[in-house]
């Protein structure tokens, strides 16, 4: 096993994680808090959307900037976007343009993060890479699909489960961010032990 790898898997664990939440919440709040009705479709593609053009923004910018810079960016406004959704939720009712608007910035950063830190725990891995992408996505699904239906059973009839879900999820995934760096972020990064053949 490859401990940076492993470290970067579980932190795409986490975020997805928090991606699995949001879908297990969205009818109840687009629908039952919003009130959005027939809208609901396509307020949740607008999501949807967006995550295509942070993946298509990665792909003109992860050369010039680098893959962790990238990732380890995006994990913090992740984590502080739904942080600051969750203290307004504590605060009172929370304005939907409001909530769609740091749901969307939170799910845009998601993309960031899910093309480029998948891409990592794959760097060391060499020849094992196909296998190891396999084993890992397998975990991140199961993972990630059990923390959605945790944060999903939460729901209260507020965004607050949901923003708490993403503030957890993104500041866990930072740890393991953390330990793979040896503490350190937005470096270009020490070479990584590979597995690969001579």
């Amino acid at each position: 096993q490859n401990r940076f790898s492993l470290f970067y898997a579980l932190a795409g664990m986490m975020v997805f994680g928090g991606l699995m939440g949001l879908i297990n919440s969205a009818q109840q709040v687009y629908v039952d808090i919003y009130g959005l009705g027939v809208w609901f479709p396509l307020a949740f593609a607008g999501m949807a959307g967006l995550m295509a053009v942070a993946s298509f923004v990665n792909a003109r910018i992860v050369q010039r900037l680098g893959m962790r810079r990238i990732a380890h960016f995006a994990l913090i406004i992740f984590t502080a976007s739904g942080g600051t959704l969750f203290v307004l939720s504590r605060l009172g009712d929370v304005p939907f343009l409001v909530f769609y608007g740091l749901v969307t910035l939170t799910l845009f950063m998601f993309g960031w993060v899910a093309s480029n830190m998948n891409a990592l725990s794959m760097e060391p891995l060499g020849h094992l890479a196909g296998t190891a992408s396999s084993a890992f996505g397998f975990f991140q699904t199961l993972g990630g699909a059990f923390i959605g239906l945790l944060i999903g059973r939460y729901f209260d009839g507020s965004v607050t489960p949901v923003a708490l879900g993403f503030t957890l999820v993104g500041a866990t995934g930072l740890v393991f961010v953390l330990l793979a760096e040896k503490g350190k972020l937005f470096g270009t990064g020490e070479p990584v032990p590979s597995l690969s053949k001579p």
